[in-house]
């Protein structure tokens, strides 16, 4: 098979995890053991129908479905390190939808189509619901409550775009407005929770577990799976595409790229994926303090910070809490504070005692940080690369992959098959939503250091109470969106 106009792609040098053990996600500690099963390295030539880049779950997601709807093609995927140890594995784990994009869905859709993508989001939940209770995966999936928090006077009201466009479609969002007595019950009145709104049934995952679990789901579908076998380069060969490594080449007729932050570098994702990091700190198993403190049952979730926090606890009785937006890439590179930064480790910690007063005094015994492929828009999409309409590839989760990854493997599958369903038709809507860039390099680096440190300043001077400078507003304006399309006008 000819490739045709298509010179090839070289990755970034594959750099293994920086930190030591101390600094690995608390998740991939627990689903890595003496148990696990050992590698397999891709050596020597190698072929598939269809060859995916990345064992996290997109590209898990997306070689289950392949096989789902067609079971004579033949998958391989190649994972640098081992599958899920990547930003899979280093989330939080929180199941999320776009019900806080919603507002930029219906600017940039209408209403029709907002909905749709809306409702498939939703699906996307359902999918990993349902395949954790067919294949009975050990990952500690769990439903329980939510709450979208204000922890500063300015955060106050940061949901009410989301419920007023919720109005606008004719839909009741996921979400109950708390009174300040119910604020008061569930996180104490030490704290600084001024306002929040509440999600029922929201859901999580361990994520380092249900990546493995989707592996093993793969394998037992036929995928073959290839780790430790960073990949360096696609090639245009005679008989197909190359996806080439230091000791063994994939030939494929198509290839999946689904590696995410690992592959923001490349030309064509540069001017509009951004790669940040998200910081996670954690303590030891505490349950018996919480339980003394009443602190057991208090809901996980996410502040209104530009800078997001979030966290929760976990069945063992581990407090956890992360911060988006920490390291700034240059040009979309790795490097080692993607693993962890003491810098931004430190910074989290502040935030911990914070948020949990009553914990001052319990150490932090683990810290890990992993990269976010941030778009323009803050929306993933799904499409085919533009010098070669045989590579396919997902982008843009910016921190929402768990649940977009789900809808994404869907989407990927059916456009890879060349099918014309309604998984194709929403990565239509995606691509309608893909818009702007931002500033080329060096500028992007330095810029969005100053507006980082603006929007600090910002944030530090709304905890304390304080009126943040106008500069520093203007600065946080230029901030990309996080898990919501909330941006307060100053008083």
């Amino acid at each position: 098979m000819a490739t045709r106009g298509f010179t090839g792609l070289t990755f970034q040098p594959w750099q293994p995890h920086a930190a030591g053990p101390e600094h690995r996600s608390l998740w991939l500690h627990e689903a890595f053991d003496d148990k696990t099963e050992p590698a397999r390295v891709l050596q020597g030539a190698r072929r598939a129908d269809v060859g995916i880049i990345g064992g996290g779950f997109t590209g898990l997601w997306t070689a289950i479905r392949l096989r789902e709807l067609d079971p004579t093609v033949s998958v391989a995927v190649v994972e640098a390190d081992l599958c899920g140890t990547g930003a899979s594995g280093r989330c939080s784990g929180g199941i999320g939808t776009w019900w806080g994009k919603l507002p930029t869905l219906i600017k940039m859709l209408g209403k029709e189509d907002a909905l749709r993508v809306l409702h498939a989001s939703l699906r996307g939940v359902e999918d990993i619901e349902a395949i954790v209770a067919e294949r009975r995966l050990p990952c500690e999936w769990r439903r329980g409550r939510s709450v979208w928090s204000a922890t500063a006077p300015a955060q106050v009201g940061a949901w009410e775009a989301a419920f007023r466009a919720a109005d606008e479609v004719g839909l009741a969002p996921p979400w109950r407005r708390l009174s300040t007595e119910e604020l008061g019950e569930m996180f104490g009145q030490k704290g600084p929770y001024l306002a929040g709104v509440i999600d029922e049934r929201a859901s999580r995952v361990q994520p380092a577990l249900f990546a493995r679990g989707l592996r093993q789901v793969a394998m037992a579908l036929g995928v073959e799976i290839f780790e430790r076998s960073p990949v360096t380069r696609i090639a245009p060969g005679t008989s197909g595409l190359e996806i080439q490594t230091a000791a063994g080449t994939m030939t494929a007729d198509k290839i999946v790229m689904a590696a995410n932050a690992w592959m923001a570098h490349l030309t064509e994702f540069r001017p509009s994926v951004m790669v940040v990091s998200s910081e996670i700190v954690a303590t030891d198993p505490i349950p018996e303090l919480l339980e003394h403190l009443g602190l057991r049952r208090r809901p996980g979730g996410f502040n209104s910070r530009l800078m997001v926090n979030y966290g929760g606890i976990t069945p063992k009785g581990q407090v956890y809490l992360g911060r988006g937006g920490g390291t700034i890439a240059f040009a979309g590179r790795m490097r080692p504070a993607f693993d962890w930064s003491p810098k931004q480790a430190r910074e989290v910690e502040r935030d911990f005692r914070f948020l949990y007063p009553e914990l001052r005094d319990v150490p932090i015994t683990r810290s890990w940080a992993g990269p976010i492929d941030r778009s323009t828009t803050g929306l993933p999409w799904f499409s085919t690369l533009s010098s070669s309409d045989r590579i396919h590839y997902a982008i843009g989760y910016s921190g929402h992959g768990v649940g977009a990854s789900a809808l994404g493997g869907r989407i990927l599958a059916s456009s890879v098959l060349g099918r014309r369903d309604e998984w194709s038709a929403l990565a239509e809507c995606f691509e309608r939503a893909r818009s702007g860039r931002f500033p080329p390099e060096p500028l992007r680096f330095l810029g969005g250091h100053v507006v980082r440190a603006g929007v600090a300043r910002k944030e530090i001077a709304e905890r304390e109470g304080r009126r943040p400078s106008r500069l520093d507003v203007a600065m946080a304006r230029l901030a990309p969106a996080t898990m919501s399309d909330y941006r307060k006008k100053p008083s």
